[in-house]
């Protein structure tokens, strides 16, 4: 409608001892709502989280959470994001899926979990629909980098190229590249299975900023 758009939201409690665990989250569904069109940016629709039953814990993260006497397991990243719909292009460029979204409209914000396929770690996006305070989105140097092991890592840059994204430290040995997401996080690309041979225009290309 001109008011805003229909969804099922989710109501999530992550205070207490689920928030030391990685941020994990459990959701309680509430009753339709209305996410207003004075946001910042509208949320694009996600899909159904598979596995999730009733009280919209998925089968995946409510097995996480659970006694297994095999010592700490890695869950997620965090990142704070300023625009949903352009990180979720941005990370399709490297196929990650959508493995679950939370809408938590009583707080004013969505989580969307990304993942190499499901049951792998994620990368949690959080998305205030307000937007972020500029003093909270400002790169550190001491988070370092996300990495990914890409198949063929010129067609790789070649993608984020077309996409707009510049590419800041060129494959040029064919093994290693560095782009930024639109929040600034930096992105290390490695060729599986060592390097490819040198290729232009990479071979030739400088360096560009910092990453």
């Amino acid at each position: 409608t001109s008011d805003g758009r229909r969804r099922t939201m989710w109501r999530a409690s992550i205070r207490g001892p689920l928030s030391r665990l990685g941020g994990a989250c459990v959701a309680v569904a509430t009753t339709t709502s209305v996410v207003p069109t004075s946001s910042a940016e509208q949320a694009p629709p996600g899909p159904a989280a598979a596995g999730a039953n009733v009280f919209g814990v998925t089968s995946r993260n409510f097995r996480d959470l659970q006694p297994d006497n095999t010592g700490p397991r890695f869950l997620h990243s965090m990142l704070r994001v300023q625009s949903l719909t352009k990180t979720l292009a941005f990370f399709s460029v490297l196929d990650l899926v959508e493995t679950r979204r939370t809408e938590v409209p009583s707080s004013g914000f969505t989580l969307v979990f990304l993942a190499t396929a499901p049951g792998e770690p994620e990368i949690e996006l959080t998305w205030n629909w307000g937007g972020e305070d500029a003093s909270r989105m400002a790169p550190a140097r001491n988070f370092g980098h996300l990495a990914f092991a890409v198949d063929d890592i010129y067609k790789t840059c070649a993608a984020f190229e077309a996409h707009g994204v510049a590419i800041l430290r060129p494959p040029k040995d064919g093994k290693m590249a560095f782009v930024k997401s639109p929040d600034g996080i930096s992105i290390e690309l490695l060729q599986k299975g060592g390097a490819l041979p040198p290729r232009e225009p990479w071979a030739s290309m400088s360096n560009t900023g910092e990453w």
